[in-house]
């Protein structure tokens, strides 16, 4: 029997049972099957009071044109009350139609709070910060008094730009308000001052919250830890959690990888899996296959490869990317590109990471071709993608390959520049190169002398030699391997100058 037939939902409707309807729509969403006109009417007259979101679903989708589903809601509003604009607002805002949300938003003649918070909080939960905060700024000067839900709101989005002046305005507001600061809103407070870098302030609302501390506040915390490199007092926090769920050892786990302790997370990750409570899913998978990649532990990395299929853990481009990432650091090329292959969708990290891949493991031509590919269907490549690519030609010595891509960059940086200084010494053009550096419309970086300096010691372009090494004194870089080609170079110009 197919999902998509409306049999099995107008069985369970008949015999009452409504949320088998609700439950079957929605592994009818997880399965991709999309409900037909059919459908929808007994599932609004099964959702309710919920209809609403449905309603929205339905207009979204065009549907509600067909008079079955007109007299459905039609039916459920005339049980349940008319329709209000603010649960519109809510409804649309729940199945991430923003647009919609906005419009019925700008409908309403005279606006409440509740419905401010659900635009707000629509905005807030689907990513959109800088809508949230605008709208914001209208509540306030159309002389509305926001309430603790609004304050949630925007605090959230706060917390997702991670903007300190805007955090600290924020709570410069709260408390000329006198907001009372209830349970919800310290939360949200937390989370910003966690995401916001400052980490005192957050250690004082966590303190505060005491026995009210949910598992929230205690990944919040932790998070913030992470964030700043302090993994001791990260896993001191995640080693006291009353309770832990997969938030907290994703957590952690990813506080190892990001800072260098892939043996760590790799540790921490087994210890998880041993403890059978807790499902690792698709973001603790990627941080695992980093810290495999980091490792070049290519056969845990399989392992890890195999985990995901027996556990059925679908991944997203996310996903996909450490595989690929995982693959290239371990330096197997044929399986980074094998999965790269694989993928429907690929963003720009996708190409990014296989090119990047191919520079370090002297596949320049591969490196060359994909970065064509890419300019010719995928996404537009930024300044790493071209970095990627200049680095591949260089190990690979393509000269006219790497000419061509570096006049392709509109707006070419320091490092693009270093990169084709690279390319250009390696293959001996040193004259070439010093113009190159003489043409630069922004002062070059040490980089781009140490790149002459490396070619003119291999190629005993003494003058040039010289002339890089002065400049990187010059610039008195922090570069340790910069400084010590500098010297070298000068014990060599001494040793010429003796013969």
């Amino acid at each position: 029997m197919s999902l998509s037939s409306p049999t099995c939902s107008n069985f369970y409707s008949q015999l009452g049972a409504h949320n088998d309807v609700i439950n079957l729509f929605h592994k009818m969403q997880n399965c991709d099957v999309k409900p037909d006109a059919f459908v929808y009417p007994i599932l609004i007259k099964s959702a309710g009071k919920a209809a609403i979101v449905v309603h929205a679903r339905v207009t979204r989708l065009g549907h509600d044109c067909d008079r079955f589903v007109r007299n459905a809601i039609m039916d459920v509003y005339a049980k349940y009350g008319p329709i209000e604009v603010a649960p519109m607002v809510s409804g649309y805002s729940k199945i991430k139609d923003l647009d919609s949300a906005r419009r019925y938003f700008n409908k309403m003649p005279e606006k409440s709070i509740v419905s401010w918070n659900a635009m707000l909080s629509g905005f807030a939960q689907n990513g959109f910060a800088e809508a949230a905060i605008g709208l914001f700024n209208e509540m306030m000067n159309a002389g509305l008094q926001p309430n603790e839900t609004t304050w949630v709101a925007v605090i959230s989005s706060c917390s997702s730009r991670g903007d300190p002046l805007l955090a600290e305005s924020l709570v410069k507001m709260l408390d000329e308000k006198c907001i009372h600061l209830n349970y919800f809103v310290k939360t949200a407070l937390l989370d910003m001052y966690a995401k916001c870098g400052s980490l005192a302030m957050a250690r004082k609302i966590f303190d505060e919250l005491g026995a009210y501390r949910n598992s929230v506040t205690w990944n919040a915390m932790m998070s913030a830890c992470t964030r700043i490199g302090d993994l001791t007092s990260a896993r001191e926090l995640f080693d006291r959690m009353p309770e832990k769920n997969v938030v907290s050892w994703n957590s952690m786990i990813a506080g190892y990888a990001q800072n260098g302790q892939s043996t760590m997370a790799i540790d921490l990750f087994k210890e998880m899996i041993a403890t059978k409570d807790i499902k690792p899913d698709e973001v603790t998978m990627v941080s695992v296959l980093s810290a495999c990649g980091h490792l070049g532990a290519l056969e845990f990395g399989n392992w890890v490869v195999n985990f995901l299929t027996k556990h059925q853990i679908n991944l997203s481009i996310s996903g996909y990317n450490s595989l690929i990432f995982m693959y290239s650091k371990c330096g197997s090329m044929k399986d980074a590109k094998n999965i790269f292959q694989e993928m429907e969708t690929r963003d720009v990290i996708s190409y990014n990471t296989l090119i990047t891949g191919f520079a370090a493991y002297g596949h320049g031509v591969e490196a060359v071709k994909l970065f064509w590919k890419m300019k010719e269907e995928g996404p537009e490549p930024d300044r790493i993608t071209y970095i990627g690519v200049l680095t591949a030609c260089s190990h690979a010595g393509l000269l006219e390959e790497g000419q061509k891509v570096f006049r392709s960059i509109k707006d070419p940086d320091t490092d693009h520049y270093a990169c084709m200084v690279d390319l250009l010494g390696r293959v001996g053009k040193l004259d070439e190169t010093r113009r190159l550096i003489e043409s630069m419309p922004m002062q070059p970086h040490a980089g781009v002398y140490g790149s002459l300096l490396n070619a003119s010691r291999v190629h005993k372009r003494v003058e040039l030699g010289e002339l890089a090494a002065n400049k990187l004194f010059e610039l008195r870089t922090r570069k340790f391997r910069e400084l010590c080609l500098a010297f070298k170079h000068i014990c060599f110009i001494r040793e010429v100058g003796r013969c």
